[in-house]
């Protein structure tokens, strides 16, 4: 009979589970609105800036259908009309330099949403002059962003632009100068748990793309513990986990260390020590270590003790109930009632670097020369 009880008891349990993500569903479809409410007012904006500028320039919207949840619906129009200000002041040409160039007068801004996974890319491309990456290069040295002897692909110039401090307009024009320049577009996309990159092409344009999560108020976390802490981790920056053996392990001078994956060298960064965790393990060939995304496509392993499981988390802000704590985006309030804090893998990795756990010299370029 016992037998019989446990049985009905579990099957009950996962009918309530069903309900229960029904229910969630339900819910996350009543939040979801089309990006349309947000493309709309971009037909303004190019009326009236176009006007400003004296230049000629048709938009062509495609995906405003695509749906998101309103929280990022409502925090995607700031990061969106900077760009649209950029692409229309900086990257495209004035009607008389597009003629020269053998392109029709009117410029073109195509701008689009679609969903990939769990999350919604929005693209802003033009047909304009592309970013001119000698004149980006020189500006970066005068500000010291880079070395005057840097090794750089054209993709690292062109993310040259989000650096802090970077603005390449001779003057602040009240277009998109304002003092207002692309690393507040990255600062307020990241702090949405979003990506943002640039692809261009000298003389042909430029494509600026914007990958952010569906929603912010749930996400897919795994649970990992940290000496006995228990952390979440978001599942869409993950892209491995493994245990490496002693000898794939190369310590440095200092306090990283970094793992080697398939011929390139990975930095290491200890959890538990970033986040004064007593007791967490920081040998990487003890615990695990987690491969994770973060801007630009550069890849970390965060060292942590142990996996826990995967689960969706709702997101709590920490910011609203206590205060902006560093390396961390929020909280969660796990099925037994323990708050969970959710980890900032972006935040983490540029934690680590300015405290001087990564040496210079194993920058994204020597990291792939290094493999």
């Amino acid at each position: 009979a016992n037998d019989g009880g446990a049985g009905a008891l579990s099957e009950g349990v996962e009918a309530l589970a069903g309900h229960t993500r029904e229910l969630q569903e339900a819910v996350m479809a009543i939040r979801a609105q089309p990006v349309k409410l947000v493309f709309a007012r971009m037909n303004r904006l190019v009326h009236d800036v176009s006007a400003q500028l004296g230049k000629s320039i048709k938009l062509v919207l495609s995906g405003e259908d695509t749906e998101v949840d309103k929280t990022v619906v409502e925090q995607l129009a700031d990061p969106l009309t900077h760009m649209m200000r950029n692409a229309m002041d900086h990257g495209l040409e004035g009607p008389a330099e597009r003629a020269r160039a053998g392109k029709p007068r009117q410029g073109l801004i195509h701008l689009s949403a679609s969903q990939r996974g769990g999350r919604i890319i929005i693209e802003v491309a033009d047909d304009g002059r592309g970013i001119d990456r000698a004149r980006v290069r020189r500006k970066a040295e005068e500000r010291g962003l880079i070395a005057a002897d840097a090794d750089l692909s054209d993709g690292e110039i062109d993310n040259l632009i989000f650096a802090p401090g970077f603005s390449t307009a001779e003057t602040l024009s009240d277009i998109s100068g304002r003092g207002v320049g692309m690393d507040v577009v990255r600062r307020n996309v990241q702090a949405l748990g979003g990506r943002i990159g640039i692809q261009s092409q000298p003389g042909e344009g430029s494509r600026f793309t914007l990958s952010l999560p569906l929603t912010l108020a749930v996400l897919d976390g795994m649970i990992i513990g940290v000496g006995g802490e228990t952390y979440v981790l978001p599942v869409t920056s993950i892209v491995e986990t493994l245990r490496p053996q002693p000898q794939e392990i190369e310590r440095l001078v200092g306090r990283a260390a970094m793992v080697r994956i398939r011929d390139a060298f990975l930095p290491l960064i200890p959890l538990g020590r970033l986040l004064g965790v007593v007791g967490a393990e920081a040998d990487p060939a003890k615990g695990l270590v987690v491969v994770v995304e973060v801007e630009g496509g550069r890849r970390v392993g965060l060292v942590i003790d142990e996996m826990l499981g995967q689960q969706q988390v709702v997101v709590k802000s920490l910011e609203r109930n206590y205060q902006a704590v560093d390396g961390l985006s929020g909280a969660t309030i796990l099925g037994d009632g323990r708050v969970a804090l959710i980890v900032d893998a972006a935040n983490v990795d540029a934690l680590w670097r300015a405290g001087g756990g990564e040496p210079a010299r194993l920058g994204p370029a020597a990291q792939e020369s290094a493999g």
